[in-house]
């Protein structure tokens, strides 16, 4: 940054020498031409004046005698005219007179009163050349409009004159006109058009840089003839790459722009050495600490270090045995609160085993059928519990359930509880990969069994049937769904009982609403029933 001011500068003055080798270009071309236009100039003027002087003679209409006197003197001379008010030739020293004006704006501009006007070139149809014209304003004795009289001069002759003068190996005078059509030139045939008219418009001399196909590029300043319509073209060769122009504009920005980059150079390798190096180690260091490797001293590897950086990684080390220490005392303590916790689950566990005993040796002394399948509802449900804290303590992870097997395990007692295959009852099972919260795994375990148990009471006849548990997951939510072929019910009726007044519809709906889920039940009779339990994604992913 505080090379950067001098960076800039040196940037100005290489644009400032830029300009002056382009001005010093334009300034050597046009000296070594000065001498050659001077004679074009000066054969167009003599030109016009040798056409006022005779102005007697051509309103006489005596072309071809002015054209005679005038060949001698005026070499590019092409043709004598006099034209009639409306442009019509009258009287032509080389052709036939009737032709008229090649622009009619021309006559026009006479008739308003302009004295002297030099044409653009164009094509004559009469000697086949590319000429233009001076045209000179003719008036009555009453001053009126009564014609004009004027020269053709040819363009190529009067480009040949500029080789009258001794010039420069390599430099070049060709004549344009305001179209770019260039004369007297075996370099090129024509420039651009756009050049012509910012040369008309500030009527000084420009540079122009013309790419040459299979050539050199041309240096080419174009400067008005005169004050009519004809530009005079004074080209060479550019100066290559290796030149006095572009080597002063390239030394005043390449020296500063070395000594930028050798400082630049210098101070990167200062702070690479003094810092960077350093802060890279450092950088693994960080990196071994947060793998949890708090043993690793780095302190030894900085003793060449600059003294902050080496200050800095003693504390470092200082800071990974203190978070060592203090991770070891967490570990330990998390180690014993899982261990009391899966000791909590297991006597639990056991504990729910022994009252399963009870209300099977109480079961086992009723005589009431309705009261034995209340016992054994209420042992199916502790036995549900009883899987759950087994899940639970056998489970790595204390405070999540994989749903996956703890519901196949859940199934299968259940199956066996309830004597399915002596039912002729079959269950299929289909579980995607999901993880829940272990709150949420007690509502759900106790869900299915009194789905499944609702469907072994009322589902089937003698001739049993299919019951189907899936478990899906997408972004949004998490489909529980419990299928049978059974018989089937009204809507209304759910657990057996008119509108869902049974227990366990009381049960499914209040396991519901503790997971914040939608419970859709969708049965008809002879069609088997579909309890689907929708629990929001967003609700797993609160808890």
């Amino acid at each position: 940054m505080a090379l950067t001011p001098i960076l800039v500068l040196s940037v100005i003055s290489a644009y400032l020498d830029a300009s002056k080798g382009l001005d010093a270009r334009r300034a050597n071309l046009l000296l070594l031409a000065d001498a050659s236009l001077d004679s074009i100039e000066r054969s167009i003027d003599e030109a016009a004046l040798l056409l006022t002087l005779h102005r007697e003679d051509l309103v006489r209409r005596r072309c071809k005698g002015v054209y005679s006197t005038l060949t001698e003197v005026v070499v590019p001379l092409s043709n004598v005219a006099r034209f009639d008010e409306d442009g019509v030739a009258i009287c032509s020293a080389t052709s036939d007179p009737g032709w008229k004006l090649p622009n009619s704006a021309i006559n026009e501009r006479l008739k308003r009163g302009e004295k002297l006007i030099r044409t653009d070139t164009y094509y004559s149809e009469r000697s086949h050349e590319w000429v233009f014209a001076i045209l000179l304003r003719l008036e009555d004795s009453e001053e009126a409009f009564a014609g004009s009289a004027g020269l053709e001069l040819r363009a190529d002759q009067l480009a040949l004159l500029s080789r009258d003068v001794d010039l420069p190996e390599g430099v070049e005078i060709a004549l344009l006109d305001d179209r770019g059509e260039a004369f007297g030139s075996a370099r090129f045939g024509k420039v651009d058009a756009n050049w012509i008219k910012q040369v008309e418009q500030v009527q000084a001399a420009e540079l122009y840089v013309m790419s040459n196909k299979g050539g050199p590029s041309l240096d080419v300043v174009i400067k008005p003839v005169g004050t009519g319509n004809v530009f005079a073209a004074i080209s060479r060769k550019s100066p290559g790459f290796w030149s006095e122009f572009t080597l002063r504009p390239i030394s005043s920005i390449g020296l500063p722009l070395i000594a930028f980059s050798v400082a630049l150079l210098a101070v990167w390798l200062a702070i690479d050495s003094l810092v960077l190096r350093w802060l890279s180690r450092l950088t693994r260091t960080v990196r071994v600490y947060g793998a949890g490797r708090y043993q690793f001293k780095a302190g030894q590897t900085f003793d060449k270090a600059p003294d902050e950086i080496a200050g800095l990684a003693r504390a470092m080390d200082v800071m990974a045995k203190d978070i060592g220490e203090r991770d070891q005392d967490l570990k330990l303590a998390i180690a014993s609160r899982d261990a009391a916790v899966r000791e909590i689950h297991h006597r639990v566990k056991n504990n729910l085993q022994i009252v399963t005993s009870f209300l099977n040796l109480q079961g086992r002394q009723l005589q009431d059928p309705k009261a034995k399948a209340a016992i054994s509802a209420a042992r199916h449900r502790i036995d549900a519990l009883a899987i759950v804290h087994q899940t639970l303590y056998q489970n790595e992870r204390l405070e999540q359930v994989h749903l996956k097997p703890f519901l196949t395990g859940l199934v299968t007692h259940l199956c066996e509880a309830l004597g399915m295959e002596d039912l002729s009852v079959s269950v299929t099972q289909s579980y995607d990969d999901v993880t829940r919260p272990a709150d949420d795994a007690i509502p759900m375990a106790l869900f299915v069994v009194e789905a499944i148990t609702n469907a072994m009471k009322y589902a089937f006849d003698k001739w049993g049937g299919e019951i189907h548990i899936s478990l899906t997951v997408d972004e949004t939510e998490i489909r529980l769904k419990i299928s049978d072929n059974g018989r089937g019910c009204d809507a209304a009726t759910v657990s057996g009982q008119p509108e869902g007044t049974g227990l366990g519809s009381k049960l499914m709906k209040a396991f519901a609403r503790q997971l914040s889920a939608e419970l859709i039940i969708d049965t008809r009779e002879g069609d088997g029933c579909r309890l689907t339990l929708v629990i929001p994604e967003a609700y797993s992913d609160q808890n």
